[in-house]
């Protein structure tokens, strides 16, 4: 005799159940500022997830067959192009995002430079209490966080401690960190990638510029 399954029959008070349940993990989603934190490419998924309040606040830009979104800055090669001004500050963690910064340096022997990340209306002493996880370190005159380098192309990236040092990359390498600066009275937590930035290291851990963007 054939067996069949039987379902389990939910009441209204299992189904209330299972809503605020699903809400509730849903609600402990990352936040945008932790998701930066690590300095990977899945900041980019992490601004895709949340685009739909984050598109409240700044225009953005999506890849949907990759599932990533970022936002553009007018010129990144120019200071005072590179930053993207919300409309209206968004509460995250806590704290009040007001911008997102793109910016890239070519200082020629030392490399490209390119760093990402938000502006915060808050000082670096409010920041990283909000975010204690990073492990905050002092290096001259920035607060550091997970220092990485890359040795050459092939290598994998590993933990470099001599960045707190201030003692720069070797040539050849690349270097990645997560950092705190100070602009105006306002709190910048940026990734930095910094080196020998070949385009098919750019495009991994910057994949919204892979996507042929001009800016």
């Amino acid at each position: 005799m054939q067996r069949t399954r039987t379902l389990p029959r939910l009441s209204s008070t299992s189904l209330m159940a299972l809503f605020f349940g699903l809400w509730a993990a849903s609600s402990q989603a990352t936040s945008l500022s932790e998701s930066l934190l690590e300095c990977q490419p899945g900041f980019f998924k992490a601004l895709y997830q949340q685009r739909a309040e984050l598109g409240q606040v700044v225009k953005l830009a999506e890849n949907q067959r990759q599932g990533i979104a970022w936002i553009p800055v007018v010129e990144r090669r120019n200071s005072a192009t590179a930053l993207t001004v919300f409309s209206r500050p968004l509460l995250d963690q806590g704290l009040l995002l007001t911008a997102y910064y793109d910016r890239q340096f070519d200082l020629g022997e030392q490399g490209i430079f390119h760093f990402w990340g938000f502006e915060i209306d808050a000082s670096r002493k409010a920041v990283m209490a909000a975010l204690p996880q990073a492990g905050w370190q002092e290096a001259g005159e920035y607060f550091i966080s997970r220092p990485q380098i890359k040795a050459n192309a092939a290598a994998p990236w590993q933990d470099n401690p001599a960045a707190a040092s201030g003692i720069a990359p070797a040539p050849g390498s690349a270097e990645k960190i997560l950092m705190l600066s100070d602009e105006d009275g306002k709190t910048r937590l940026l990734c930095s990638l910094q080196g020998s930035i070949e385009q098919p290291l750019l495009h991994q851990e910057r994949p919204d510029l892979a996507q042929g963007a001009s800016r």
